[in-house]
């Protein structure tokens, strides 16, 4: 029997025909699928996935090459996994990039921070990080509030200085 017979009783629900479909083109598929995408385990997922098509809509009698439609579907879904593929390598290397960036950053910041004096790392650690007013950190601090918000504003100023003005 020809494939495009076992094609046409698979049409009328005939799960034996789908078997021997199976068996005939899973490695062609395969191949096709693994030559385009360059992975064994898409290239599996993307055989698997036109069987599963293959099985819930296989194509109707106005189909004049089965073999070629079903090739068709190979190739559409092989050049769609390598799309997502690079897009989702692009989306890693921006993320790979801002985490670079962020961490770059803050390597910066710390270092700016370390070349001030300890109570004006303190007191910007309070302020930024406690979350705390210049009232309760100058009590923590043990100095007058006025005192208190110029110390900080002096740690800001130093600590944008050795930023080159970046913060």
């Amino acid at each position: 029997m020809e494939l495009k017979e076992y094609f046409l009783r698979l049409e009328c629900g005939d799960k034996k025909a789908f078997a021997h479909i199976y068996s005939e083109l899973k490695k062609p598929i395969f191949t096709i699928a693994y030559r385009i995408v360059q992975s064994k385990e898409t290239a599996e997922d993307i055989t698997h996935d036109v069987f599963v098509k293959l099985y819930t809509s296989p194509p109707d009698s106005s189909v004049k090459n089965h073999r070629a439609w079903v090739f068709q579907m190979t190739r559409n879904l092989s050049l769609d996994a390598l799309k997502k593929k690079q897009h989702e390598d692009i989306e890693k290397a921006e993320i790979a990039t801002d985490e670079y960036d962020f961490i770059s950053a803050r390597i910066d910041i710390e270092n700016a921070l370390s070349r001030l004096p300890q109570r004006e790392r303190e007191i910007i650690s309070l302020h930024l990080i406690g979350g705390l007013g210049f009232w309760d950190i100058s009590r923590i601090v043990g100095i007058s509030m006025p005192a208190a918000y110029r110390a900080y504003r002096k740690a800001l100023y130093a600590v944008r200085e050795y930023l080159g003005g970046n913060l």
